[in-house]
């Protein structure tokens, strides 16, 4: 009988992630189609190799514009410590980021549904970005307008186009994976 139970709410847990992820997977799309913004999560891989190089001081503030279901939020908490927030248009996403939040034990990380444009840059140590070369073109001056000298942007994958990255991180074979931007 304790057998039967568990292994219905087993079978129940799986339809309901299963139906989440259908969601987001299917409906996603659709709500950031105009924006050109689909949902990609960061690689885990890559966050290893920003774990082993990237030095970032403890318990500041790092915001991730177009944050997703806040992966690499949940990276930064647990391995630097780092206090974040992140923006998303998806509301899917972000209520899929939300729930696994709470799962995890990460519910003081905010992910807001909103335009990330409404974000204050200024007030953030770090700011992380996984966003595709035409994004990152589209938001390049407003962006270096709005940081203050000493904030850090972590670009995952693509370069900006009128900014030389300070540094960058190299993944195992030798490509360029990670790009760090100061003002």
């Amino acid at each position: 009988m304790i057998f039967k139970t568990i292994a219905l709410s087993f079978l129940l847990l799986l339809i309901f992630w299963l139906t989440i992820f259908s969601v987001i997977l299917v409906l996603g799309p659709i709500v950031t189609w105009f924006k050109k913004a689909p949902y990609v999560p960061s690689f885990g891989s890559y966050l290893k190799i920003m774990k082993q190089h990237l030095k970032l001081k403890k318990w500041a503030t790092i915001v991730d514009l177009g944050c997703g279901d806040g992966k690499a939020l949940r990276f930064f908490s647990k391995e630097f410590g780092l206090q974040g927030i992140g923006y998303d248009l998806n509301p899917f996403v972000i209520l899929y980021g939300r729930l696994i939040n709470r799962i995890l034990g990460y519910s003081h990380i905010p992910l807001i549904v909103s335009d990330f444009k409404k974000a204050k840059l200024w007030a953030y140590d770090y700011i992380y970005l996984y966003l595709f070369p035409n994004q990152l073109a589209s938001i390049e001056d407003w962006i270096f307008d709005r940081i203050i000298e000493n904030t850090i942007i972590i670009s995952n994958s693509f370069v900006f186009a009128k900014h030389t990255p300070f540094d960058s991180i190299d993944n195992n074979r030798g490509k360029k994976i990670i790009f760090l931007y100061k003002k």
